[in-house]
């Protein structure tokens, strides 16, 4: 479903440019070439982390043939515009797709689908077919409201860690380490296992802000592990004592009307920041700021880590004001997960 999140895999993303899902490799399917399948859905799931389902195609001797799709999940293809409505068991439709390696009708990777009304829905992050844009919303006034990073920003993103990036001796051996690690698992995020801040804010997916007093929220969909981070907006510093959580400990202030956070403390994770773990001198500064349109939102996110690297590094993208989104209410099933990733 990701171009290397394969996202899906975020972290296995940040190192191998052929991966399918943020939580497992795309190395079971063969990325070099296309399939198309014509057929009727005869089974449809729609959960997080994936969607699946199945046509009944027809072979080169007209017997019928079972054919498995697998897509990215609910909260995702949601937001890259394709409704639920779009497809249906009983339907008619046509899905390009990435076979499997270990054989014709194996289940295969789907890239996009096109419905009895002509039109072409995603399926996958790197579908070429990609062309959806949200309505242009209304202008806002702040930053409360739901928003969903953009493609080209996530995808973006994989180039930015391809670049040389300032490591430190002991960070290039902790990366290396780490994406050998993920890489003989094939998994990155695990099943259903909640993702640190920086893949939170990075994944096309939905968030939704809440502005108060003392505090801001962003709640994350995160294909259905629906995750929260609390923003402490009256304290200046973090507390002496702080005990790691994935998320961290974040405090807040405003800067005009751009909103910077400030988050440490987070609980070392298999992902780590891109692909090195955490460490108890990872910090992680992000500024939230409207366009000048004040139809998205500028996101920058800067790390530093003196153990990992010799500067701090950052990467900016941008989020798109989503009013016509809100959660999809499907909870990410690890049963579901594992069918992803034990073929």
């Amino acid at each position: 479903m990701f171009r290397s999140l394969g996202f899906m895999t975020f972290a296995a993303a940040m190192f191998e440019p052929a991966v399918a899902y943020a939580h497992h490799s795309a190395a079971p399917y063969d990325l070099t070439r296309e399939v198309v399948f014509e057929g009727t859905v005869t089974k449809l799931e729609w959960q997080n982390p994936h969607v699946l389902f199945t046509l009944e195609t027809r072979s080169a001797d007209g017997s019928a043939v079972q054919q498995e799709i697998e897509v990215a999940g609910l909260s995702l293809v949601r937001a890259w515009g394709l409704p639920r409505d779009a497809i249906a068991p009983g339907e008619d439709v046509v899905v390009r797709a990435w076979p499997a390696r270990r054989g014709p009708q194996a289940r295969a990777l789907g890239v996009d689908v096109k419905t009895v009304d002509g039109r072409t829905y995603p399926l996958n992050l790197q579908a070429s077919s990609y062309s959806f844009r949200p309505s242009i919303a209304a202008p806002v006034n702040g930053l409360a409201g739901q928003w969903v990073p953009t493609v080209q920003s996530f995808n973006g993103m994989f180039e930015f860690v391809s670049s040389p990036l300032p490591y430190t001796e002991e960070g290039r051996a902790a990366r290396a380490a780490l994406v050998s690690a993920l890489q003989a698992s094939g998994v990155a995020n695990g099943f259903c296992e909640p993702m640190p801040p920086l893949h939170l804010m990075l994944v096309p997916d939905l968030r939704t802000i809440e502005v108060n007093d003392s505090s801001v929220v962003i709640s994350y969909e995160a294909e259905g592990m629906y995750q929260r981070r609390i923003v402490d907006m009256d304290s200046t510093a973090h507390p002496a004592d702080i005990v790691p959580v994935t998320e961290g400990h974040s405090i807040g202030r405003w800067e005009g009307d751009a909103l910077v956070i400030d988050t440490v403390g987070q609980l070392p994770h298999r992902a780590g920041s891109f692909a090195v773990p955490s460490t108890a001198s990872t910090r992680l500064v992000e500024r939230l700021k409207l366009s000048q349109d004040r139809r998205q939102l500028e996101y920058t996110f800067t790390i530093e880590d003196p153990a990992y690297f010799t500067q701090p590094i950052s990467y900016t993208a941008s989020w798109d004001h989503r009013p016509d989104l809100e959660p999809s209410a499907v909870r990410c099933d690890p049963d579901n997960a594992r069918r992803a990733v034990e073929q």
